[in-house]
């Protein structure tokens, strides 16, 4: 039997800065602008669950003999390496609100609704084959991850999840492809101010670095909604860091972290780049502190988490900014 096989390197995924005016909604092709290169594990699926009557008596049989479709959920993954807009857009998802400053390159910074829980969704676009083309639209932001390595791009996941609402549908047109600009790894900085005492920069002695945020985005269902939620809604946030130092003779992390000494971390590209990302937590307690090895050197691995980071002032407990050449993210359309 002859039959056309598909390549990987033939799928498209197509995204779009703006959120939608409202669930039920779809972005048409021409905010869908930004056709986004990805790794060939991320994947966007429909599941429907459905009712049975296997486990009832009276019908002569161990077998379902009828079953019916309750509900669709839909979910998703895009990660890749991390360029300016992709990492722009999954951090304005994921954190919900923005401010924006400039006239280009733009300042977005982003920082956690105090009350608002419904979170703004968008539409996502997939070629997985030459004939399945969807649309899945309600996709919202549930939980993001950046890694930082020594050397090379950051990598960036977002996990989505959706009202299951999706729609095979193929776009006129696919925008064109655009020169990304890279974020480095070797172009992050962290620098950590302990209460009371001076900024330490650790340029030259941080290892490994990763970051998650976590909104615990659900669908909100309803009786009422048909077989698709309303809407989609944030749990409880929550966010890590793990962050690996070179010790040296002299002690500063672990006597932070010893003495339960909370700090002001900033994580962020040189302040020298025209494109640059970061990320603030304005008071940390270090919640562990372990010794590790790399390149057969001593060094500390520390952690911290939203229930050891405070709000100071009324701040956010964790914000982060990006500089790239997107006017503005969220914008309805």
């Amino acid at each position: 039997m002859s039959f056309s096989m598909q390549k990987q390197s033939s799928r498209n995924l197509v995204i779009s800065p703006n959120s939608q005016v409202a669930y039920g909604g779809i972005l048409a092709d021409g905010n869908l602008t930004t056709r986004q290169r990805a790794d060939s594990s991320s994947v966007f699926s429909a599941k429907a669950s459905n009712r049975t009557d296997k486990a009832m008596i009276g019908k002569g049989s161990e077998w379902a003999t009828d079953d019916q479709i309750t509900s669709w959920d839909t979910d998703g993954t895009i990660k890749g390496d991390a360029d300016v807009f992709l990492v722009g857009w999954m951090l304005a998802f994921i954190f919900g609100q923005e401010v924006v400053t400039g006239a280009g390159p733009y300042t977005h910074t982003f920082t956690l609704p105090a009350v608002t829980s419904t979170m703004p969704c968008t539409t996502i676009y997939l070629e997985e084959t030459a004939a399945v083309h969807r649309k899945f639209q309600d996709m919202s932001a549930k939980a993001l991850s950046l890694s930082v390595p020594e050397r090379g791009p950051l990598s960036a996941s977002l996990d989505m999840v959706g009202t299951g609402r999706w729609t095979p549908v193929t776009m006129g047109a696919l925008p064109a492809l655009v020169q990304a600009i890279y974020l480095l790894g070797s172009d992050m900085q962290v620098s950590i101010t302990p209460a009371g005492g001076a900024l330490v920069p650790f340029v030259g002695r941080q290892k490994g670095l990763s970051i998650k945020i976590d909104r615990g985005t659900a669908p909100f269902q309803s009786s009422g909604d048909g077989l698709y939620a309303g809407s989609n809604v944030s749990g409880d946030g929550k966010f890590s860091v793990d962050l690996t130092i070179a010790a040296e003779a002299t002690d500063d992390v672990n006597g932070w972290f010893e003495a339960g000494t909370r700090c002001d971390v900033t994580i962020q590209t040189n302040p020298a780049n025209a494109y640059q990302v970061g990320f603030t937590f304005p008071s940390v307690r270090i919640k562990a502190n372990k010794v590790a090895n790399a390149n057969g050197t001593v060094t500390w691995a520390l952690s911290w988490d939203e229930t050891t980071t405070i709000s100071v002032g009324g701040a956010s407990a964790v914000s982060a900014f990006i500089i790239n050449n997107t006017p503005a993210f969220l914008i309805p359309a």
